[in-house]
């Protein structure tokens, strides 16, 4: 799989720079909203949600406090739940490309989570530019931010990849991924603190795949303190795990997908 993928490294990162590119073709701003858009929605969760949520965060916390632990969440999740979506319906949506050339499958799934983590990587910058000029200044521990952001992306593509075969055969997969996305959002302490939950409810916050990766980006950006070993353990392990599964389905399914598709 990793020798597909960097004998088309051009082809994915021409492709995903495309898509960002072209996403809002047409409009008067064009490329300008992949900054207007996660620029606005920080502005909004700073009006709307600091005021009610901020006390959540301790004593000390600041309108801009919630808004560096919303966007510190909200951020990544979004640039993941596109890795998921958009990579199920990868070979679907390719279907004419993959019958007619001999590229490898992965590469579009792939493509898709390049071009989702280039937008991450906008809005994150735009929260970094918060975190330097709004938030008390910066904290060496925003050098582990990009790990934990590519690991998280890394198990994205790696669960997109294992459904864009599944969806080959079962086409109910791709429509039912976006309702376990946003139950998966809201089982994840990204838009409240996991404090106001119940102890047994955060018990089980340690089997949730994507916590890690949220709480080791809460930290380092909200706590300023670095992630404990076992979180940075769970996350290599989760971002290992997902490519390698997704690539064994893949594998299997490999002689029939272009026929089904």
């Amino acid at each position: 799989m990793i020798l597909g993928l960097w004998r088309y490294r051009w082809f994915i990162l021409k492709n995903a720079l495309s898509e960002l590119r072209y996403r809002y073709a047409g409009s008067a701003l064009g490329v300008l909203w992949n900054v207007v858009n996660p620029l606005a929605q920080i502005v909004v969760y700073t009006l709307v949600f600091s005021n009610i949520m901020a006390p959540r965060l301790g004593a000390g916390s600041t309108p801009v406090g919630f808004t560096l632990y919303l966007c510190s969440g909200i951020f990544p999740w979004v640039a993941f739940s596109e890795c998921v979506a958009r990579g199920a319906n990868a070979f679907v949506e390719n279907a004419s490309y993959l019958k007619k050339l001999p590229i490898p499958e992965q590469v579009f799934v792939a493509q898709n989570a390049v071009s989702a983590t280039l937008g991450l990587a906008i809005s994150m910058s735009l929260l970094f530019v918060l975190t330097v000029g709004a938030a008390g200044g910066l904290s060496v521990t925003w050098i582990g931010v990009p790990a934990a952001l590519l690991l998280f992306q890394a198990f994205g593509f790696g669960i997109g990849l294992l459904l864009s075969t599944l969806n080959a055969f079962l086409r109910d997969v791709g429509q039912t991924v976006g309702v376990g996305l946003h139950l998966w959002m809201w089982a994840t302490p990204i838009v409240y603190v996991e404090d106001i939950l119940p102890a047994k409810l955060q018990v089980l916050l340690q089997y949730n795949p994507a916590y890690p990766f949220i709480e080791a980006l809460h930290r380092m950006i909200v706590s300023r303190e670095w992630p404990l070993a076992g979180t940075w353990v769970l996350m290599l392990a989760w971002a290992s795990a997902a490519p390698l599964v997704g690539y064994l389905v893949l594998r299997a399914g490999r002689v029939e997908i272009r026929d089904v598709i």
